[in-house]
């Protein structure tokens, strides 16, 4: 009976649902020079090599804050943002008066830190949004930013008004993604402020029809297009003028309650092929 229920949990762990799983971060008392606290340990992630360099990161990082401190007192860290192969980190030492923060983004399928531009396409509304900053920090939410290293990480911008310039590619590491098919219609979902939709629906492009999706309750703007991709039927399956699937992705911008009509029309003629609707309630 031990080696079947053993069995059993190694093959759970082999199941795809455990890559949604959060990164597990340990806390391991020790002491750095004359000061002594919490320091955080990554562990349990797929790779061993990547995960020892992210550990390395951590390590590295808090003794220059000790150091930077006079080499005593105490230290701790704070998780700001727990993925599956994301985290950061937020790392303080303390010597009465003298205090030192450092916020680190660890991205855990390349063992390095990560920073704005691997996730959201550096223009000026981007810019413009975050504003001059020393360096960043990833949460839950949105990013900090700070203008200096003396500092703490004081601004705040989230998620949402970024959305429309993420590369699409990486969002769903990062934020909340709705995965909707056109089973949808006439249904609702509920999303989080800034979290994105995804629609998987069956097109042909070839024909100059696309889908595309207009807020029609609530305000137009709750619901906004953030960009829409292509895949190309699978080789066996493939022939001259074969529908594929495309991906309409949709961020959540405002909180309320707003009804989504997608049709599948070409651009230039007023009625569509096919349409659908369904309910999005953007929650806080």
């Amino acid at each position: 009976m031990k080696l079947l229920l053993t069995t059993l949990f190694c093959m759970l762990l082999s199941l795809p649902a455990w890559a949604d799983q959060q990164t597990t971060i340990l806390a391991e008392p020790t002491s750095i020079a004359r000061s002594v606290g919490n320091i955080p340990v990554i562990d349990g992630s797929n790779d061993v090599t990547l995960e020892k360099k992210a550990n390395a990161i951590l390590k590295d990082y808090l003794e220059d804050l000790v150091d930077k401190v006079g080499h005593k007192g105490t230290f701790s860290y704070e998780v700001q943002l727990n993925r599956p192969s994301l985290v950061s980190i937020l790392l303080q030492a303390n010597n009465q008066e003298r205090v030192a923060y450092k916020g680190v983004n660890i991205d855990l399928t390349t063992g390095k830190e990560f920073m704005v531009d691997d996730f959201f396409i550096q223009n000026e509304k981007v810019q413009a949004a975050l504003g001059e900053y020393e360096d960043v920090m990833f949460a839950e939410k949105g990013i900090y930013t700070r203008q200096d290293k003396k500092t703490g990480y004081t601004a705040f911008v989230p998620y949402g008004q970024l959305m429309d310039s993420v590369r699409i590619g990486e969002a769903g590491r990062l934020v909340q993604i709705a995965r909707l098919t056109r089973n949808a219609k006439n249904k609702i979902v509920t999303v989080e402020k800034g979290g994105l939709l995804a629609l998987k629906l069956e097109s042909n492009p070839t024909t100059g029809y696309r889908w595309q999706a207009t807020v029609v309750g609530g305000e137009t703007d709750g619901v906004v297009n953030a960009g829409s991709s292509f895949i190309m039927p699978r080789a066996e399956e493939a022939r001259v003028g074969s529908p594929g699937t495309e991906i309409i992705m949709l961020t959540a911008q405002k909180t309320g309650t707003h009804e989504v009509l997608m049709e599948y029309k070409r651009p230039w003629e007023k009625n569509s092929l096919d349409s659908f609707s369904f309910t999005v309630v953007v929650k806080e």
